[in-house]
């Protein structure tokens, strides 16, 4: 569709931040329409050097991106609206996101498929940043999981972010992708249709995304390390939680949620424990990722979902988060290598290498009565995001994603 410009009446969301006993303050979530200036920062802010783009052509592609599972953000108090990072856990997986970018000489943005709203406004900022004149036609299939913990809608960002930067000849790195989506990262407001809210994002969707594999990041969507994790099986898993509820019945999308959840007990507890929780990065979780120890990498996991932010997540599904952590612990004493929740949940995710251990694992939610549309086999994807090309499809991998 083409664009059309209306008037909406715009909302504000006045949440309280409280990151320990005597760091209290407020933020405010304001509702924007996509393409509006006030939310499309400059190569200053972002951290990216200014370019301009030179002749453009018509030229289509296709992308396709994986989705991802984040165990863990490292310290909460270290992002904010404004301000993408905290680090974290990133893995790679086969459920995908498909995305058709045409740039057009006619100064207009027409979208379909799905996340309209999040396509268009990452379009008009292309067009802002790079003082491009031509339009996009852009056509966007998500995983249709959203709001779970499984990436949706950085997903989404990922993959036309992607086939736009291809279309108008790779005018950003890698690197400049990603901090171009971490400061621009949004959700659709729950309030009015035709508005986005700002969001929290890490980078860990951009960077498991392009790259595959298994990501380790710091702050600031610096990537630490990356390594493949051939041949390994992935469950994931979407228990029925209160939690989901409201979202089942339409009632809003997690945007206001998660900002509370993510701005008060998370935050509260990371400023007490995400020391502990980088010492077990550091000294348990990296080296088992160079020795390609898929177990000692899950008992490190195992530990880090017990402790600050990760708890908070995994608390707000109830009674504490036993919902939670009865699956993670029955996987683990199935002999599972790695097991734990995604994001603010309620996905939950087995990995292994074992056909035994993933036969007995299916077994289990099968005598649960487990239905078989809340449960995705799959495999880790170590490949990442791909472009397809007058028929021909390439890897990012020898890109410069790697950088920072």
């Amino acid at each position: 569709m083409d664009v059309q410009k209306t008037e909406i009446k715009k909302n504000k969301i006045e949440v309280g931040i409280i990151g320990g006993r005597f760091d209290k303050v407020s933020t405010i979530l304001e509702e924007f329409e996509p393409g509006d200036r006030r939310f499309i920062h400059s190569y200053e802010k972002i951290g990216v050097a200014p370019r301009k783009l030179g002749e453009v052509g018509e030229r289509e592609v296709k992308v396709k991106v994986p989705a991802r599972l984040h165990p863990t953000v490292l310290d909460m108090n270290c992002f904010n609206l404004n301000r993408p990072g905290g680090g974290g856990i990133g893995i790679s997986i086969a459920v995908y996101f498909h995305a058709s970018v045409k740039a057009i000489q006619k100064p207009v943005i027409r979208t379909s498929g799905e996340r309209s709203l999040i396509v268009r406004h990452f379009a008009h900022i292309f067009k802002e940043l790079l003082g491009y004149e031509g339009g996009f036609e852009i056509e966007l299939q998500d995983h249709k999981r959203r709001h779970v913990g499984l990436g949706s809608s950085i997903g989404s960002m990922c993959s036309v972010c992607i086939g736009m930067n291809e279309v108008l000849g790779r005018p950003f790195a890698g690197w400049e992708l990603r901090r171009i989506m971490g400061y621009h990262s949004c959700e659709e407001s729950p309030m009015n249709e035709g508005c986005l809210l700002p969001a929290f994002e890490t980078g860990i969707g951009a960077m498991v995304g392009i790259n595959g594999g298994w990501v380790v990041a710091s702050d600031d969507l610096v990537m630490v390390h990356r390594v493949e994790l051939p041949n390994t099986k992935v469950i994931v898993f979407i228990p029925e939680v209160k939690s989901l509820e409201d979202e089942f019945m339409g009632k809003e999308t997690s945007a206001e949620s998660e900002v509370e959840l993510l701005l008060r007990r998370a935050r509260s507890l990371d400023a007490m424990q995400a020391g502990a929780k980088a010492q077990i990065v550091l000294f348990d979780m990296l080296p088992a990722m160079i020795m390609g120890n898929l177990k000692k990498m899950g008992d490190a996991l195992f530990d880090l979902s017990y402790l600050g932010s990760k708890r908070a997540e995994c608390e707000q599904h109830g009674a504490f988060g036993t919902p939670i952590y009865k699956y993670i612990n029955a996987f683990r004493g199935i002999g599972v290598e790695i097991a734990g929740m995604s994001s603010v949940g309620p996905t939950i995710f087995a990995l292994t290498q074992k056909q035994d251990v993933y036969d007995r694992a299916m077994a289990y939610l099968d005598s649960l009565n487990v239905s078989k549309t809340r449960i995705i086999e799959t495999e880790v994807d170590n490949t990442g995001g791909t472009v397809t090309e007058n028929g021909v499809e390439r890897s990012f991998i020898n890109d410069n994603w790697l950088k920072g």
